[in-house]
């Protein structure tokens, strides 16, 4: 004869239930904002002794300023920022790579601000002479966009600087996965010149396209650390050399980082020959 479960030992079971329901949630969550804390603050001493003021004179921190009339006014707005790096000059001016991406919504300028460069805001910090914002960002470098291609999401900004920037080799191959590497950004509200560092998580490329699959390279992804404000931004390698552009991220349901995702050196050294055969 079938035995039946007392009212006490089904809610012996409920309760038992509930706090497996709960120990199980508690640790998703709490295992997301871990592994996020631990990819925005992991230290590899190694890395950074290495990296020198060629590498961080090489990044570029890029602002775009989008121009609005109406009623016969003028208005100007100011995008948060996005990453770029030098990777050739030629008679003073400088070409640097960046994400398609971050530019596509035609500005009306795109501004440089080098690794010393100080924002608007920390200057107005710094300063107690005050200036209007768009009287600032006037004074900085004018960038043009010279090549761009939507299959790479990559873009190749020139300007002339008065400054000496550092210029970085793109490397000749992808990093292989467990390869360790660093990315060099200006996060949304969390600083300037911040340095991730992290590994290849992917055993190899995966494509990456539009939302019908099309125009799709192949990229990579990495533990290092990235948010918005990162697209642009260099991904180096232990030779110091461009190992990728940084063109976003992965983010979980609770908006923690997952992996940031790379175009890497192969096919930026593809794009880059595609520019350089357009020339001639």
């Amino acid at each position: 004869m079938e035995k039946r479960l007392s009212k006490k030992s089904k809610k012996k079971i409920s309760i038992v239930s509930i706090v497996i329901s709960a120990v199980v949630c508690i640790s998703i969550i709490g295992s997301s904002f871990l592994y996020d804390y631990i990819c925005r603050t992991r230290k590899n001493v190694d890395f950074e002794e290495i990296i020198n003021y060629e590498v961080k004179s090489s990044t570029l921190y890029i602002v775009s300023e989008t121009a609005t009339i109406s009623e016969n006014a003028e208005s100007f707005s100011y995008g948060a920022g996005f990453g770029g790096v030098v990777f050739s000059e030629a008679d003073g001016v400088y070409y640097a790579l960046t994400a398609l991406h971050a530019v596509d919504n035609k500005p009306a300028h795109l501004y440089v601000l080098s690794y010393d460069d100080l924002t608007y805001n920390e200057r107005i910090a710094q300063q107690e002479q005050h200036i209007g914002l768009r009287d600032y960002y006037k004074t900085l470098p004018i960038a043009e966009v010279v090549y761009s291609d939507e299959e790479y999401d990559l873009a190749i900004l020139k300007f002339s600087c008065s400054d000496s920037l550092g210029i970085l080799n793109i490397a000749s191959n992808t990093p292989a996965f467990k390869d360790q590497v660093a990315i060099f950004s200006s996060p949304l509200n969390e600083g300037r010149n911040e340095i991730t560092y992290g590994t290849i998580i992917s055993k190899k490329p995966v494509k990456f396209g539009d939302a019908n699959g099309e125009n799709q390279r192949l990229v990579i992804r990495t533990s290092a650390y990235d948010n918005f404000g990162s697209s642009g931004s260099v991904l180096l390698n232990k030779q110091l050399e461009i190992a990728g552009i940084v063109l976003g991220g992965g983010r979980d349901i609770f908006d923690n980082f997952r992996y940031s995702l790379v175009m890497p050196a192969n096919e930026i050294n593809d794009f880059i020959t595609t520019w350089y055969s357009s020339k001639k």
